[in-house]
Order: structure tokens, then C-alpha cells, then sequence
């Protein structure tokens, strides 16, 4: 009940406009002045300032690890008078300490003051329950993320780490430290959790934001043992931070309260996830829940063992062709798995907690099959488009979606959801010199569709044409005759307006390639490109959205090149 509430409370503020997602707009805040940083526009004094002030604004921050690991990186450039006060913030009152049952932790605490934690003692052994809560979660933490996922050790033999407690107004943070042999890092927390946003905890919700604080800052100290916060890894540690959350504490979804704004997937399909944040930790969830929990300490390793700062997009697709997954293809489920969530849940697909979450925002709604191409649509750097397609209740003809692009980075994947609470995904495939998802569905059987489309490109947006459509049939016929040579025959009909089909033979099973160019050289359509049976086959192709005039289309073969002339007229 508590998580339903929860859910129809954040979805009846979206739809309002006035939705409370915690700290987004700092999130924000911050990759702008990181992104005005390195390309030169502030100085490492003015971004460190900058970033202080992100965090110093009496708003509620989930956590100010960013700025310390910019002090860090840039220490070097920031001027000694402003890291003499990042030094103060280092030193730390000695009133009290606890060391954990693992030895491994020890708890600095006040009792009285404004730094002071909660007093309540229920076993009354002189130690706050607050900080002996604190000690079990560090000792679960390194339990499951050492011991059990064999992330590397951020604590050396024969030392103990230290962690603190301030008021602050976020959840924690994770500082560098002079090591002295020992750990480079240590943490602070925040001194009682009062005012902070309700948690599912089962022990309550200060309980609750303190585990997940322990766990989600251990997670920083691991990734400074790992790789020094160099490379563009330090961008996404927000997002690993808080996907330890999850993976530790599951009961307590925290998180949650961070998903739905306009900087994550849900919220903003079309927003890039370069760099994640805490609010994209679904992205990230995505291969632990799909492919287990060894997915990430993999992906880590390999940043952490790289020769050169292996950025962290890059070890994420070397783990997945590791396990024989394909890079693109992951990636459009994932975002399809961010389609399915809110009301769209379906049982059969997608995360554990979909039920949970937003329901997703769409670039694009369709309650009507128009079947035709969008003009041209810009999608931005590493970013999804979503495409809601709810079908009126007799809608007739086959369910298919094309796209229509020059970019490699565009790829197209689509979720349909059933009248009998089925689900299908698929990825398109290419034919007729688009790509399509063509699977001889009914529409009249379809609840509602998700079109997905993905720009992969990391640094530029790529355009691109959609269509939802019933009436697209497969490009490629088949007689099996069987021919006894391979042969590019004449398209019919020709000239033609806009479509015309491209007889080829084939003798015997081997790799096709067939385009279509225009008079002066220049590939303006692919239409086949893959592997055909010995046979006759028509590949059908359109060229509504060019010229009129005289076009070449080409059959290569591993043998031979075939090309024929061809006229459009409109």
C-alpha cells in the first residue's frame, strides 16, 4: 500500500507540473558547470565555487561527493586559499568513537551540539543506537560489496576507515584524504536524517536513509581505490553510488524518490544520460537486474585495470561483448524497459519494481495509424525517442514501425503490449532501405505500443524519420525456383512513383548488397544488406522523399557487381 500511495502521489504531481523530485535541478546545475569547465569557459576557482554554492543553497542534495572529487582532480589548478578551506571542512571532531563489529569502521560522533546525533540508547551501553546503526551498515555494506561481488578493498590490510557525522543538507559525502598507507578516502554522514524524504525502510525512515547513505558513499570509497576519480568515470559515480543502494538495501528504495523529473528517462526520454546521475540509477539497474550482479564489479574492473582511463561507456561494452551481448541492442532494451514502467507495467517485462516507478514520459502520442514519415526528427546525444502508440479498439492491418535514416548511430526497437497481457520486443531489422519492425501483429490485438528509438552517438545528435504504420509489407518475395546464376534483373514498375520492386536471382546462398545511388555517385538508399537463400527474390524500395530523375541501383556480391538504371517520376 505504501508504495502505491507513493506512486499515485508522485504521478498525480507530474501530471500537475509540480512534482517534488528532489535535487534534480542541482544535478543539473552541476553538469553544466562541469560542461562550461572543460570547455573552457570557468576557470577549475570559478567551477569549484560554483559547484559550493550548488550545494551550500538550503535545498535538499543527495549528495556532495562531486564536489570533493573536483577539489580532488583539479587540486592542482584551484587556488590554495579555497582548498584550505576544503581542508577544514576534513577536520574533525574526537568527542566520542565506535568501531564496528568488523573492526574495520570506526564511527567519530558528538552528542551535543549541532553536529550531535539522536541520543536515543536502547540498550543503554553508552552508544547512540543512531551510530550503532551506522557500524552494522558499513559491516553489510563491505560484507556484500567486498566479500560477495569482489569489488576492490578501499580499506588496506591492518587499517580501519573513518566515517563521521555532521548536519548537512544532503544525505552525505566522500572526501580524499592524506592516506599515510591507509584508506584515501573517508566519509561524513548526516548527524539525524530529520526532514528527509519518506523511504520504504521496514526499521523506518531514518533507519532506512542511513543505510543507504552508508552504502552509497562505501560505493565512492571503492571508486576511488579503483581509479584515482580519473578518466570520465567520476561523472558517473553518482549513478553507481546510488545503484549500490539498490543492491545492498533493497527493502528501502530511497531512490525513488529521485525518478520522474525532467532529468532522467522517465521525465525526459530525450535527455542524455552522459554522465549519470543518482536519478539515472534505472540505467544502470538495468544490467544488474537483466544480467546479474557480477555485471558491474566486471565493468569496474576493467576501468580499474585499463592502461589508459577507460572511459566507463566503453568498459560497459566490452563486458557486454564479453558475455556475447550485443552493445546496441542492450541498450535499446534498456530504454524499452524504461517504457514499460507506471501504468505500462507489464508483469512479463522489464524491472522488478516497474510497478514502482513513473510512468514514462513520450516525445510523441498516437491514438491514430496516420502511416506515414514524420519530417525529419532530431534526437540528442545518447538519448531515446519514445513514441506512445495507443490504436483506436478496430483498428485494421498489420502493426509495423519503420525509420528512415542516414545515421548509423539510429537504431529502432519496439514493445507491444497485448489485449491479453502479452508482451513482445523486437528490433528492427533492415528492409527496403529503412529499418522496420514488421512482425505480422494486429493492431486490432494491441493494447499500446512503444516505439523506441535510439541515438548511441555519444557527442552529437542524429536525425531521423518515423512511421507507424498498418498497411507495410515485407520487402523481400521468394520463389523457390531455383536460378542458375546470380542476376540483377530490371525493377518494375519503371519509371515509378514512389515505389518500385528490384528482382534479383540468386544461384546459391550468399551475402547481398543492394543500393540505390544517384546520377552523379552519391548512396541515397541501402536496401538489402545480408544474406539471401538460392532463389527469385523482389526487394521492394521508396523513394518518396527524393528527387525526380535517374537513379542507379547496384548488386554486389562476394563475386560480382551488377548495376541497372532506374527512373522516378512524381
Amino acid at each position: 500500500m505504501k508504495h502505491t500511495l507513493r506512486l499515485l502521489i508522485l504521478t498525480i504531481c507530474i501530471t500537475l507540473g509540480t512534482a517534488d523530485i528532489h535535487a534534480q535541478d542541482g544535478r543539473e546545475n552541476i553538469r553544466e558547470i562541469l560542461s562550461e569547465f572543460n570547455a573552457g569557459a570557468l576557470s577549475a576557482d570559478e567551477a569549484y565555487l560554483h559547484m559550493k554554492d550548488v550545494y551550500e543553497n538550503g535545498q535538499l542534495h543527495k549528495c556532495s561527493t562531486p564536489l570533493h572529487i573536483f577539489a580532488h582532480k583539479y587540486k592542482d589548478d584551484i587556488s590554495e586559499r579555497l582548498l584550505d578551506s576544503e581542508q577544514t571542512r576534513k577536520e574533525k571532531s574526537t568527542a566520542a568513537t565506535y568501531t564496528s563489529a568488523s573492526g574495520k569502521f570506526v564511527f567519530t560522533y558528538e552528542t551535543t551540539g549541532d553536529n550531535a546525533v539522536p541520543s536515543a540508547d536502547a540498550d543503554e551501553n553508552g552508544v547512540p543506537d543512531y551510530v550503532e546503526w551506522a557500524a552494522i551498515s558499513a559491516d553489510s555494506t563491505y560484507n556484500h560489496l567486498i566479500t560477495r561481488l569482489g569489488y576492490t578493498d578501499p580499506i588496506p590490510e591492518g587499517s580501519t576507515y573513518d566515517m563521521s557525522f555532521e548536519e548537512l543538507n544532503f544525505y552525505g559525502y566522500t572526501q580524499t584524504i592524506s592516506s599515510n598507507g591507509g584508506p584515501g578516502t573517508n566519509i561524513v554522514i548526516e548527524n539525524d536524517f530529520v526532514g528527509f524524504p519518506d523511504n520504504d525502510d521496514p526499521d523506518g525512515n531514518q533507519r532506512g536513509a542511513l543505510r543507504v547513505t552508508v552504502a552509497h558513499e562505501f560505493k565512492h570509497a571503492i571508486q576511488f581505490t579503483q581509479n584515482n576519480f580519473e578518466g570520465d568515470s567520476d561523472q558517473w559515480v553518482e549513478m553507481d553510488a546510488t545503484l549500490v543502494e539498490e543492491v545492498v538495501y533493497d527493502e528501502v528504495n530511497d531512490y525513488y524518490n529521485y525518478l520522474g523529473g525532467t532529468g532522467d528517462i522517465f521525465g525526459n526520454p530525450g535527455v542524455t544520460v552522459v554522465a549519470g546521475s543518482y536519478e539515472d540509477i534505472t540505467w544502470a539497474l538495468y544490467f544488474h537486474e537483466k544480467i546479474g550482479a557480477d555485471f558491474w564489479p566486471g565493468a569496474w574492473s576493467r576501468i580499474e585495470n585499463s592502461v589508459s582511463d577507460l572511459p566507463l561507456l566503453d568498459a560497459v561494452e566490452l563486458e557486454l561483448t564479453s558475455r556475447g551481448l550485443d552493445y546496441t541492442e542492450s541498450l535499446l532494451e534498456l530504454y524499452a524497459w524504461h517504457f514499460a514502467t507506471g501504468s505500462y507495467t507489464n508483469v512479463n517485462f522489464g524491472f522488478n519494481e516497474s510497478f514502482f516507478y513513473p510512468t514514462p514520459n513520450s516525445q510523441r502520442t498516437d491514438t491514430q495509424i496516420g502511416d506515414q514519415f514524420s519530417e525529419d526528427i532530431s534526437l540528442g546525444r545518447f538519448a531515446s525517442y519514445f513514441v506512445n502508440v495507443k490504436p483506436p479498439p478496430s483498428q485494421p492491418g498489420d502493426a509495423s514501425v519503420l525509420i528512415d535514416t542516414e545515421s548509423s548511430d539510429i537504431s529502432l526497437a519496439v514493445v507491444a503490449i497485448f489485449k491479453d497481457e502479452t508482451v513482445a520486443f523486437e528490433y528492427a531489422d533492415a528492409e527496403a532501405g529503412f529499418f522496420v519492425v514488421n512482425e505480422g501483429w494486429k493492431w486490432a490485438d494491441i493494447e499500446r505500443v512503444g516505439a523506441i528509438v535510439l541515438n548511441e552517438n555519444r557527442s552529437n545528435a542524429q536525425t531521423f524519420k518515423i512511421r507507424i504504420s498498418n498497411s507495410f509489407t515485407t520487402s523481400v518475395f521468394t520463389d523457390d525456383t531455383k536460378p542458375n546464376v546470380t542476376e540483377l534483373k530490371q525493377n518494375y514498375p519503371n519509371p515509378f512513383n514512389p515505389s518500385t520492386t528490384i528482382p534479383v536471382s540468386i544461384s546459391e546462398f550468399q551475402k547481398v548488397k543492394i543500393d540505390v545511388y544517384d546520377i552523379t555517385g552519391r548512396l541515397v538508399r541501402s536496401v538489402f544488406n545480408g544474406t539471401l537463400p538460392s532463389g527469385n527474390h523482389a526487394l521492394s524500395v521508396n523513394l518518396e522523399d527524393l528527387a525526380s530523375g535517374v537513379y542507379m541501383y547496384r548488386l554486389q556480391t562476394n563475386d560480382m557487381v551488377q548495376i541497372k538504371r532506374m527512373t522516378l517520376v512524381k
